[in-house]
């Protein structure tokens, strides 16, 4: 058994489009948090939401349940969307720059059901800040202005973003406060 197999918590990071480079801050966290893994895709350009939805299937076979999705960007959409289908396998979500093209469905098929925290920044190419908020709202999460980030990733220069890891701190501390199992 490894000390990833053993951890308290397990998590499963959600890039977006493209994947995240070896600068963003999914990949830091990935490097210094042995209790999170990563969605692997064989095409990170396929914006169909179906795909992303099979591929999170796969992922979360590999996981012990329940355990906290981490996405970014359109990862954000795919992450909502698998966890209202399987509200069992999800304890939580932490939502990241969220980024919705044009073909992805805003709403989703039912309200989130676990503790959710959207972070989103003044200015994101991809989803202005009152659009985010509106997002939050519509999908029940908590929301968090990030500031002045762009889209928060590598290009923003945050590294491995301490700021995230408070949110990632606050849903893991939702997630005892609402009786849900440390150890899945």
């Amino acid at each position: 058994m490894s000390a990833r197999d053993s951890a308290p918590f397990h998590g499963l990071l959600v890039p977006g489009l493209h994947g995240s480079d070896p600068d963003h801050w999914q990949q830091r966290w990935q490097t210094h948090l042995p209790w999170l893994h990563s969605l692997t895709l064989p095409d990170w350009q396929n914006t169909e939401l179906a795909f992303w939805l099979d591929r999170l299937d796969l992922a979360a076979d590999a996981l012990p349940s329940p355990f906290v999705l981490i996405a970014h960007g359109f990862g954000c959409v795919a992450a909502a969307h698998w966890s209202v289908t399987r509200p069992r396998r999800v304890s939580g979500l932490l939502l990241v720059a969220p980024a919705l093209p044009e073909t992805s469905p805003r709403r989703l098929p039912a309200p989130l059901t676990v503790p959710a925290r959207l972070v989103a920044s003044t200015s994101d190419p991809w989803m202005s800040l009152d659009e985010a908020r509106r997002l939050a709202r519509d999908w029940g999460c908590a929301f968090r202005n990030g500031g002045d980030l762009g889209h928060i990733n590598s290009a923003s220069g945050i590294g491995e973003w301490r700021r995230g890891f408070e949110d990632l701190r606050w849903l893991l501390s939702q997630r005892v406060s609402r009786g849900t199992a440390l150890t899945g």
